[in-house]
C-alpha cells in the first residue's frame, strides 16, 4: 500500500509522453535480447519457394493422432502479404500437385524449407548406414 502511494506521487510529476517513450525503448531492448538468446532468424521466403506446412490440427475422431505426419506439402509460395508495418508478413500457399490455394494465410513459424535435392539426401543416408 505504501509503495503504491509513493509510485503514484512519483508518476504524477513525470510527463506522459516520457513514459510512453521509455516503455517503447524497454520493449525494443527486450525483443533484441530475446532474439539474440533464441538465435532468431528473419524469414527470407520468396515467391516460388517450395515449403512444407506444419499441420497441427487434430480432427475429431481421427485415430492416428500421434503417428500422423506433422508437415504436409510441398507447397509453393504464391504471394507474400505485408499488411501493417508492425505486424510480420504472411504467405499465400499453392499446393504443388493439386494447384489449389490454401484458404488462410500462413505465418513463417508454420513453414519449413522443402529439400528437392534427393541425391544429397540419399548420399547422407548412405553415410549414416556405414556408421
Amino acid at each position: 500500500m505504501r509503495y503504491s502511494r509513493i509510485a503514484e506521487s512519483t508518476l504524477a510529476y513525470l510527463p506522459l509522453g516520457h513514459l510512453g517513450h521509455v516503455g517503447q525503448e524497454m520493449k525494443v531492448n527486450e525483443k533484441e535480447m530475446y532474439d539474440r538468446a533464441r538465435k532468431v532468424v528473419t524469414p527470407n521466403w520468396k515467391v516460388g519457394d517450395l515449403v512444407l506446412l506444419h499441420e497441427d490440427r487434430v480432427r475429431p475422431g481421427f485415430a492416428r493422432v500421434i503417428t500422423r505426419q506433422r508437415f504436409v506439402g510441398p507447397y509453393i509460395i504464391n504471394n507474400v502479404v505485408q499488411g501493417r508495418s508492425d505486424v510480420g508478413v504472411a504467405y499465400q500457399l499453392l499446393h504443388q500437385k493439386t494447384g489449389k490455394i490454401v484458404r488462410n494465410l500462413v505465418t513463417n513459424d508454420r513453414l519449413k524449407a522443402y529439400n528437392v535435392d534427393r541425391q544429397k539426401f540419399k548420399e547422407h543416408l548412405a553415410r549414416l548406414d556405414r556408421r
